[in-house]
């Protein structure tokens, strides 16, 4: 009788995972309010994640956690004033994003500006305050993530540009030209549950030229060619898994991002993730050549574990050592010591019962 119930499971779910294609539109994107939770693995393993195609079946069920975020979709007017005049007419919604530490400069209330449309789901543009700067950057043309409906062969794209012009400080321009296909349906599992899905490939042209009034040196503009794999389905507003894949000029790929929406976890026993900033932790310089450092402060006294991993989850190096008193400290790795080659790698830190990770660029 098991038996028999098993195998009439197992043809039900067959049949309901085959029910054919899904269409997504505006609806199925972000809602202001919401608060989606992320986690970022580390690696898929030897799965082929570009394989695609109709009814396909993509099995991510094996993915790791190593740290998970939070994302919120507010309103314009729920960000800083000053941005206000830049998008309260073409934006709909705000992505808060982490600040940024570029040593001398810092880059504060980051927001990704964004409008939600029937006919599309575009990137208007960007926003920050460089050392308390508002600097806001707007495409003349949105970066489009999505023309709806969006079905299944679907193509489209789309060209943006921006310019930024700070007298005393400098210029920057941004160049993006973006390909969209929707090349592939069927079922999604990731550890978060199993989905029928639409995949859409983006392939992406950036092009980003900066000059400083202060630094006489023009600076070569950079190039970086990104592909993004994602995954959506009905009703679930960001995507349930998204792979992204980013090189410099003509160079191979050389980071490789992946997240997926999932439920809030525990990584590890009584283990809270944390970002860097609330961590006081501040790693540099990253990408890294020889050496690289981490800063951070201690509210009590604690023993701090340090995991150097590859991106196939391995650890490369640990390192154990117990401070007795609160305080700022700092700890340096030499990557030659280390044997730590060129590549990704990520670095979890362990400061009591509190934990985060980041990654590291060895170049």
């Amino acid at each position: 009788m098991n038996k028999i119930i098993s195998s009439l499971f197992i043809l039900c779910s067959s049949f309901l995972l085959t029910t054919g294609q899904i269409t997504v539109n505006n609806q199925d994107m972000p809602i202001v309010g919401n608060i989606y939770t992320k986690s970022t693995a580390a690696s898929v393993g030897s799965i082929d994640y570009t394989l695609t195609g109709a009814n396909h079946f993509w099995d991510f069920s094996s993915l790791v956690p190593v740290s998970q975020t939070a994302d919120t979709f507010v309103t314009v007017m729920q960000t800083p004033a000053f941005y206000y005049p830049s998008f309260v007419l073409s934006a709909n919604q705000a992505l808060k994003q982490p600040n940024i530490n570029l040593g001398l400069f810092q880059m504060t209330n980051v927001y990704n500006f964004l409008n939600n449309s029937t006919s599309a789901y575009n990137l208007v543009g960007y926003a920050a305050q460089l050392n308390g700067i508002p600097l806001p950057l707007k495409y003349d043309n949105p970066d489009r993530y999505y023309k709806f409906p969006l079905n299944y062969g679907n193509i489209d794209s789309s060209n943006s540009q921006a310019n930024l012009n700070v007298p005393g400080f400098g210029y920057f321009n941004e160049v993006k030209k973006r390909k969209n296909t929707v090349d592939g349906w069927g079922t999604l599992v990731t550890p978060y549950g199993t989905f029928q899905v639409l995949r859409v490939k983006s392939v992406i042209y950036q092009k980003d030229s900066l000059h400083l009034d202060t630094i006489p040196i023009n600076f070569p503009a950079v190039v970086r060619n990104i592909t993004e794999y994602k995954w959506i389905a009905k009703n679930q507003g960001i995507p349930l898994l998204e792979i992204v894949e980013t090189s410099l000029g003509i160079m191979p790929a050389f980071t490789t991002t992946i997240t997926y929406k999932d439920s809030l976890r525990n990584l590890g026993i009584n283990e809270k993730p944390i970002t860097i900033s609330e961590n006081k932790i501040n790693i540099y310089p990253n990408p890294a050549k020889d050496k690289f450092s981490i800063d951070f402060k201690l509210i009590s006294p604690a023993e701090i574990e340090i995991g150097i991993y590859d991106i196939t989850g391995s650890k490369i190096k640990e390192i154990i050592q117990p401070y007795g008193e609160k305080g700022n400290y700092k700890i340096s790795i030499d990557l030659n010591e280390a044997k730590i080659t060129k590549g990704v790698y990520f670095i979890k830190f362990k400061n009591g019962k509190n934990i985060s990770v980041t990654k590291l660029i060895v170049i």
